[in-house]
């Protein structure tokens, strides 16, 4: 019955949010492993704020630190693509096989459902100038850097990057100038952030190896 009304209605289709899509992958998630393109097929739409979105999930879900960074690996090869001026968000097929398990899947997702409801709360399309940024040569630079902090190896350093990330994504998607610009300024906290960070680590272990024992 829902299927037919979708058929007579494509408007209903066209409304049904981002949230609403991975909700009911979620309650139907394939019975072992859950690849990158289950995730990419649930999601529908092959635009490059789909495929950006779908690889940024797992950098917002608390997932354990080696986790986090294999799945940053994606990211970061999907962002060189844009580097190099690839915006067709097409992905290799070796990519797309990357997978975790179901329950991992879940957990994930499950993490994930509140922040991305939050997001799309304040969602709709505005600011057309900033909502097609992905045009920009500037915009794969931007993605690199971001995906860079991500993986850098510190506990909680890639969470405001991978916020920035989704709201970037979420943006492109429904095509809000607002939630990008908001998401260009977590990006450049998140980069700030992440070299204050870096440099007082760096600082405080040359002082440390620096001070010669007390005889």
């Amino acid at each position: 019955m829902s299927a037919e009304l979708d058929q007579d209605c494509p408007a209903l289709a066209d409304e049904q949010r981002t949230s609403d899509v991975l909700a009911a992958f979620r309650a139907d998630l394939p019975a072992e492993r859950v690849t990158l393109a289950h995730l990419i097929a649930a999601l529908g739409d092959r635009s490059l704020g789909t495929v950006l979105l779908g690889l940024a999930l797992p950098t917002i879900a608390p997932v354990p630190l080696g986790v986090s960074v294999l799945c940053d690996l994606p990211l970061f090869l999907f962002s060189l693509r844009l580097l190099f001026g690839k915006r067709d968000a097409v992905l290799p097929a070796w990519l797309l096989r990357c997978s975790v398990s179901r329950d991992n899947a879940a957990r994930m997702l499950d993490a994930v459902m509140p922040r991305l409801l939050w997001i799309e709360a304040m969602l709709k399309p505005r600011l057309p100038r900033l909502a097609h940024v992905d045009g920009e040569r500037w915009f794969g630079v931007l993605i690199v850097v971001l995906i860079s902090v991500c993986i850098v190896p510190v506990p909680l350093m890639g969470w405001l990057p991978g916020f920035a990330l989704v709201l970037i994504s979420l943006g492109l998607i429904e095509r809000d100038g607002g939630a990008i610009g908001v998401g260009l300024l977590l990006s450049v906290a998140a980069v700030v952030a992440a070299v204050v960070l870096v440099s007082g680590l760096s600082y405080a272990g040359h002082e440390l190896l620096s001070n010669e024992p007390i005889p």
